[in-house]
């Protein structure tokens, strides 16, 4: 019985998978830039990171560029964020520069949607996410909720406000392929796994 706990709570903190991915972000359906993120594993330790910078014809009208990083460990209590540093220029303009060091059971902007990627590895059929996101101006409670849908590939969550949706695949170990809200759309280009 023992050896079956442990073995449970093994295969249960093992559930993100690393990689690298190209996402697509548009506003309004104008593509803006091409967004690398990698989930890179040394011990316990994940990092993960986003690199963003407007490109094309968005590049003309605004040099804007983020890059964002995430530290953070797994344990039967899902995902445990420990360092956030994001930095946005705009042009010659700092925008925020942020690095903060997280408390328990918080997450922060960049890891979020691995908290429920994580969260769906182990139980697909979870249907309600509360997360305490720390963005480094302010902590805030979000709730999502898995809803209704037709495909069998992939698992459709929204926000409590309507405001923000999520596709993940299962056939991409729970990745989000598409991240949708009001402002904009982030989808997935091509995904590595290593």
């Amino acid at each position: 019985m023992k050896f079956l706990i442990l073995l449970l709570l093994s295969t249960s903190v093992l559930a993100l998978k690393p990689h690298t991915a190209t996402y697509t972000l548009s506003v309004s359906d104008f593509e803006i830039a091409q967004v690398k993120i990698a989930l890179r594993k040394k011990g316990d330790v994940y990092t993960y990171t986003l690199d963003a910078q407007t490109e094309g014809l968005a590049f003309l009208i605004k040099d804007y560029q983020i890059r964002s990083k995430s530290t953070f460990t797994l344990n039967q209590f899902g995902l445990q964020s420990q360092r956030y540093q994001n930095f946005e220029r705009d042009g010659n303009q700092v925008k925020k520069d942020i690095d903060i060091y997280l408390k328990k059971m918080q997450v922060d902007p960049l890891n979020q949607t691995l908290s429920i990627s994580n969260a769906l590895a182990k139980n697909s059929n979870e249907k309600n996410f509360y997360l305490l996101l720390n963005n480094g101006e302010s902590i805030a409670k979000k709730y999502y909720q898995q809803v209704q849908n037709n495909s069998s590939n992939l698992i459709h969550v929204i926000s409590s406000d309507g405001n923000t949706e999520v596709y993940f695949a299962r056939n991409k170990y729970y990745i989000p392929v598409l991240i949708r809200n009001k402002d904009f759309t982030y989808k997935l280009n091509s995904v590595n796994f290593n």
